[in-house]
């Protein structure tokens, strides 16, 4: 298993047509790759005063294995250093995952900030 940098041409090319959600071309990606295979995404969004947490997915097939939490803590490892205040939105899914690692609802449902 593998995680490292990735372009938006490889998250298009991998994910458009199951996840195309996905797809902001103004993203940082981060990919998880087994056997050169692109199982599972992360990507972030740094504007002047916020960074914004677009997406974390992991292919149905690959569920269960700890990958989404290997992505968030890579993507975290990216960003940590930043004294921006980071957003994101999430869903039902993700939003205990948020919580645990510090964040806490802001405004409206699902909305999620760590200052």
């Amino acid at each position: 298993m593998e995680i490292r940098k990735i372009t938006y041409k490889e998250v298009e090319h991998e994910f458009f047509k199951i996840k195309p959600d996905l797809l902001d071309e103004s993203a940082t990606y981060y990919g998880c790759f087994i056997k050169d295979v692109l199982v599972g995404v992360v990507s972030y969004v740094e504007h002047p005063a916020v960074i914004y947490l677009c997406h974390a997915y992991v292919k149905d097939e690959y569920r269960n294995r700890g990958i989404y939490k290997l992505l968030w803590n890579y993507r975290d490892s990216k960003i940590k250093e930043s004294d921006k205040v980071m957003y994101a939105h999430c869903n039902v899914d993700s939003l205990k995952y948020f919580i645990n690692n510090g964040y806490s609802i802001e405004k409206a449902l699902f909305k999620v900030v760590k200052n």
